[in-house]
Order: C-alpha cells, then sequence, then structure tokens
C-alpha cells in the first residue's frame, strides 16, 4: 500500500554518495508522509496525506516583473486549505 502511495519506483545510481543520498531522500520522505498521516488522524481529518498534498500543491507563488519593478504574489487559499494548514500544524503562507 505504501509503494502506492508514494510512488516508488527503481532508481539506478552507480556513486555510492548518490546512492546514500537517494536513500537519505526516500526516508526522509517517507517519515514526512507519515508525520503528515499521524496529524491528520489525530485531528479526525478526513484526507488522506495524497489528498491534503494535491489540495495544497495548488497553492501558487508568483513573480511579476514590471521595468525594474517587481511584484510578488500569492493564489488565494481556501477554507479547506487554510483547515489543513490548521490540522497539520502548519503557518499559513504570507
Amino acid at each position: 500500500m505504501l509503494k502506492s502511495d508514494i510512488e516508488i519506483a527503481p532508481v539506478h545510481h552507480r556513486l555510492p554518495d548518490r546512492i546514500r543520498a537517494h536513500a537519505l531522500i526516500c526516508f526522509l520522505a517517507l517519515v514526512l508522509y507519515r508525520v503528515m498521516r499521524m496529524r491528520l488522524t489525530a485531528r479526525d481529518h478526513a484526507a488522506s496525506p495524497r489528498t491534503a498534498l494535491d489540495l495544497l500543491g495548488r497553492i501558487q507563488r508568483h513573480q511579476a516583473k514590471i521595468g525594474e519593478r517587481s511584484v510578488d504574489g500569492l493564489s488565494s487559499t481556501t477554507p479547506e486549505q487554510l483547515e489543513l494548514f490548521e490540522t497539520l500544524n502548519l503557518p499559513k503562507p504570507a
């Protein structure tokens, strides 16, 4: 079940440092995924970690340059996204 959730696929590295780095990144991703699932479950939230990541992944930061002037902006967050930030005990994007 976990393989399908985080979409593990074979990756072929030949250098020992790259193999260790890849294993570390996979381990950290798994830990973050499990912490996310634990926080969602602890607060009786219906979303799965995959659903939560999909919803939060829709938030975008934009930067536009007009001549010398730069304008930054963040897409509007939905109430559902704001609830996920609160449930996961994460700061809301500013």
